[in-house]
């Protein structure tokens, strides 16, 4: 009888110890990524090429979950990274990869300035998954907005009532606020619209002006909000 106890009593501990886990494992946060890319203007073509080298490399990886290679529609040498991993442990094993280190040894003499890497958390907002078919049309938009340290209590329910409102905006798909890690003060608006017509249209809605009021007098930085398009392999 007592084995028969203590056998029951170990099963209820592994039950319990496996939901735990799960547990932990589930709390785990994902990783996102926002990296800028400058490249001397003469090798934005060569540049976008190793890039897409990059994303079918991460397109690849353990844990990827979105990996968006944009170029910036009014200065053509600019780039950004979109990236969202599962978790920061998959991220780091991603960018530790011998693959990974040798692609960015390529990039390295065709950059005008280094790779401005801002890795983040989602504080609110909604990141859903990329239409290829659509992608030909839609802007993607990326703000880094910088908060004077002081006056982030008072901003952050500014931003996060501002994606709440925009997500409602016709023909929005994406709409997310980010913290930075760890300058907790600098934010990052990540930002998907079906055309330039709905960013257009987004711009003059009244909680877009009513943010960038109300919000002004809080940043430590100008607002710096740029325009981007997919790069397809």
């Amino acid at each position: 009888m007592f084995i028969k106890r203590l056998a029951f009593v170990l099963l209820i501990v592994a039950v319990l110890s496996s939901l735990v886990g799960t547990a932990v494992a589930q709390a785990e946060p994902q990783q996102f990524v926002v990296v800028y890319v400058e490249f001397k203007p003469a090798n934005a073509r060569a540049g976008g090429d190793v890039l897409q080298q990059l994303d079918a490399l991460a397109e690849d990886s353990a844990g990827v979950i979105r990996f968006d290679v944009l170029q910036q529609i009014d200065r053509p040498n600019f780039f950004a990274l979109f990236e969202v991993w599962s978790n920061a442990q998959t991220f780091e094993d991603f960018q530790n990869s011998s693959e990974t280190q040798a692609i960015l040894t390529q990039l390295t003499p065709l950059l005008e300035a280094p790779l401005d890497q801002r890795p983040g958390n989602l504080l609110t907002g909604t990141v859903n998954p990329r239409s290829r078919h659509a992608q030909a049309r839609q802007i993607f938009v990326i703000t880094h907005v910088d908060v004077d340290p002081q006056f982030v209590p008072q901003a952050q329910p500014l931003l996060n009532t501002f994606v709440a409102d925009s997500l409602n905006d016709p023909g929005v798909q994406t709409f997310a606020l980010l913290s930075q890690t760890p300058t907790l003060n600098h934010f990052q608006l990540v930002e998907t619209f079906a055309n330039l017509k709905a960013f257009e249209d987004h711009l003059s809605a009244q909680h877009t002006v009513d943010l960038r009021t109300n919000i002004d007098p809080l940043l430590g930085a100008p607002y710096d909000e740029r325009l981007y398009q997919f790069v397809n392999p």
